[in-house]
Formats: structure tokens, sequence, C-alpha cells
């Protein structure tokens, strides 16, 4: 069930009276369990069970650790051990197993291994990250377990945020589980303009730019402008196309009286990769800090050597992005890409411009940006290339432009691509407005022109989301 298909909206549609007609918190919650189940087994009911065993295993674990049974190591590691190994099975089981077949030929052992082709359950990466965070937070005692199971399966199936985030912590969702929730006029205030610029954002912008930029890097051979204009299309595709699903996300969770985090902040006006990743997905870098570089480096700091600082510098940005790089999916892009942010963020730092650092003049700041966007596009550009041999073929054998009616070809492209961005510059303008005087008729006018696109689109559009294959 997708946030932009009619199903969901009839699903949600009756959801909704049924929730608020309920007058207490405890059945409220057991219908939004049952409503988040069935939401996320609509097309393979099997996804379930694995939530539902690893979310039992996990309410356990937590008490276990709460009430002392066994030492928190064994516990943690036992939680670890299901939660990543269930992921790495289900998502680089076929991996591994063809890179173990390719080698193999290399050696000259024409052996074929037979692979599974499970389908990757939607969602796993993302409440694999939200239960295994609660895991670490009961064992640092920064929570308290939580003993109702209906209020922890809740969190961890919360339907709004499931199948791709944001990667929300107990200290919030939880809390606001086991709190009452009465209707109010200022949650659909706060959910509608999130649910239309979502909308908008899907249908009209990411689905349209997706024609281009697909066609693009299907081609075996294009041009190196081509790629370019790809790489460039791609960079708005994806940040339309995942914070429309975070927007829709926080709209659905304030109509149902709950507040969820932001996980976009501008990214692409970010002047270092630290600053990019504190603004970009916001949630998972925020796990990823703490759950990664913090004791990567605090562990890094305990060696005794004269390079500790060196090594602590160095060591836990490669490893805290090379496990972003495994964990958005299966391939060497992704991997490469997350090396090659390890290695950005390593520079940066090492050239003193760390995620503090600000240009002291415009043209600094000009400069900064320009640079840091090309940094951020090429990134895509290896996020998105269908493997690592054809970007580096395209890099070795492409011509910058490889006939006259290509230029053509590209002009129409860049132009489209423009025309759709357009839209998220205006947005960008119409927020900065002080004056409420021009802002009390500007953004409703720009609503009615968005409300109005997605009419027209919404039945020329995808519902699927990219961050779904992650």
């Amino acid at each position: 069930m997708h946030f932009t298909s009619f199903v969901f909206i009839l699903f949600f549609l009756a959801f909704f009276v049924l929730y608020w007609a309920s007058p207490k918190r405890g059945i409220k919650n057991l219908l939004f369990l049952v409503a988040s189940y069935l939401f996320y087994g609509w097309f393979h009911p099997w996804y379930c069970l694995i939530l539902f065993f690893t979310t039992l295993l996990d309410y356990f674990i937590a008490l276990g650790i709460g009430r002392k049974i066994l030492s928190k190591k064994t516990l943690m590691l036992l939680s670890f051990i299901v939660n990543f190994g269930t992921m790495i099975f289900f998502k680089y089981n076929d991996f591994f197993l063809l890179e173990i077949q390719n080698a193999l030929i290399q050696l000259g052992i024409d052996y074929q291994l037979t692979t599974l082709h499970i389908i990757f359950p939607l969602g796993l990466s993302f409440y694999t990250l939200k239960k295994f965070a609660y895991i670490l937070d009961v064992a640092r005692q920064n929570i308290v377990p939580e003993t109702n199971f209906i209020n922890f399966a809740l969190f961890v199936a919360f339907f709004p945020q499931i199948t791709s985030g944001p990667i929300d912590r107990a200290q919030n969702l939880l809390s606001q589980i086991q709190s009452e929730r009465k209707w109010s006029r200022s949650l659909f205030n706060n959910a509608w303009p999130l649910i239309l610029m979502g909308f908008f954002k899907k249908l009209v912008i990411a689905d349209s730019l997706a024609v281009v930029v697909d066609k693009i890097f299907t081609l075996q051979q294009p041009s190196i402008l081509l790629v370019l204009i790809g790489a460039f299309g791609f960079t708005f595709q994806l940040l339309t196309d995942f914070s429309a699903y975070t927007d829709l996300s926080r709209g659905i969770s304030f109509l149902l009286g709950f507040r969820t985090p932001e996980n976009f902040k501008s990214p692409y006006l970010s002047i270092t990769p630290t600053d990019f990743w504190n603004r970009w997905h916001i949630t998972l870098s925020e796990w990823l800090r703490d759950y990664i570089f913090f004791p990567v480096r605090r562990l890094c700091l305990r060696i005794k050597s004269r390079a500790s600082k060196q090594i602590a510098l160095i060591v836990p940005p490669l490893i805290t992005m090379l496990a972003s790089g495994f964990w958005h999916g299966t391939g060497w892009t992704y991997i490469v890409w997350g090396v090659y942010y390890g290695l950005l963020i390593v520079i940066y730092q090492i050239a003193g411009f760390g995620g503090a650092w600000k240009p002291n003049n415009r043209f600094k700041l000009a400069a900064a940006w320009m640079l840091m966007f090309g940094l951020i596009m090429f990134g895509w550009l290896i996020f998105r290339s269908p493997s690592i041999e054809w970007l580096v073929n395209i890099g070795r054998h492409s011509q910058f432009v490889q006939s006259s009616n290509e230029i053509f070809v590209a002009v129409a492209s860049l132009s489209t691509i423009t025309g759709y961005i357009a839209p998220l510059l205006i947005k960008h303008f119409v927020d900065a407005i002080k004056k409420d005087a021009i802002r009390n008729w500007v953004e409703p006018l720009f609503y009615a022109v968005a409300l109005t696109a997605t009419v027209v689109y919404i039945n020329s559009s995808t519902p699927d989301f990219i961050y779904f294959q992650f």
C-alpha cells in the first residue's frame, strides 16, 4: 500500500474515523497497531511475520536488560545478530553469492551457485535501525524499557514511518504513544501543507524528472554531457521523491496526533560534507553519528599512540559512511558512494573545513557552495549509475558530446529538468517572505497552483518511492 494510492486514501479515511471515535488511548493504540500491520502486509503478508517475531524478541531483550536477567553485552549481541543478520540475509545474500561465483570464474572454476531471489521486505532497513537504537538506549539507561507490548509493537510498526522512515527515536515517538491524544484544529493546520507538498513533489516533480533521468541512465554509452544532465536531474528527483515521502509521513502523523521529526533542511545549500549530512536524511545521519561515529571515535582516542588523534580524525568518518553505503543498498555503487563521502569528510576536516566552518564573505560562501553542490551531484551520479563498470566506461571512452543531434537532446532534457525544479526555488522564496501582508496572498496562490498541478498529474505517476528499495 502506498501513500499516493487510492486504496491508501480509502484505508486511511476509514481508520481515521475509527481512531478518533475511540475514547481510550489503549484502544487507539491497538487500532493503530492493527492498521499498521494491515498497511505493511498489504502486498506481502509474510512481511508481517518477520516484523512480529523480531519485534517480540527485542521486546523481551529490552525487558531482560532492564531486569538484569543476563549481561547487557550478551543481550545486545543477541539483538544485533538477529536484527542485522536478518537484514543482511535478505539484502545481501544473492549479492555475496554472485560475487563468490564471479571470483570462482576468474580462477577458472565454472561452478554455478544457487541464488535465492528472495524479495527484500519493505522497510526492513528502517525498522531494524529503530529497534536496535531502542535496545542500545535501554542498555545505556537513556530510556526505561516499555512493558506494554502493544505500545512497543506500535512504535516499531508505526505505519507512517515503517517503509521509508523517518527513523524515529523512542524518546520521541514511544513517549507520544504512551500519552493521551486529543483532536484539535492545529493538527489539521499542521498536516495539510505537508500532505499537499508531499503529493505535489512526488506526483508532479519527482515522477516527471524520473522519465528523463531513467532514459539517460539506461543508455549503454551516453556522452559525458548527457550523464552530467542525468546526474543533475537525479539530484533533484531523489530530493523531491524522498522529501515527499517524509512530508506525507509527517502530515499523516499530525492528523493522528503525533509530531514526528523533520528529515531535510535545505541539504543542497550545504557548504561542507558534514553540513550536508546534518541536513540530508537527518534521522539516519543522527543514528549513524550516535551509534557508529561517536563510539568508533571514542575507541580510536583510547589507542595509546601519538597518532591517535589522526586516527580519530580519519577512521570514524570512513567506517560510518561505509556503513551508510552498505545500509542503502546492494551493489558496489552504494559501497563506493559511502567510501566517497567518508573520504570527502576526512579531506574537508584535514583542510580545516569541518561542519561548523563558515566563510567570512559572500564570494567564498558562493565558491564553497558551488564546489559542494558539484561534489554532491557527483556522489549521486555514483549512487544512480547502473554499475561501477558502466561509470568507468563512460569516463574512459565517452566523448563530451558525441553528435550534433545529442546537443538538441541535451538542451531539451536540461530545459525539462529545470522547468520541474523551478517550483522548488519558488517555494524556497515563498517560505523566506517575512512580511505577512505579502505572504498571506503569495502562499495561498502557490498552494492553489500546486494543488491544481497535482490533480492534473495524479493519473500519470507511479506510487513507488525510491527509498522503498533501501
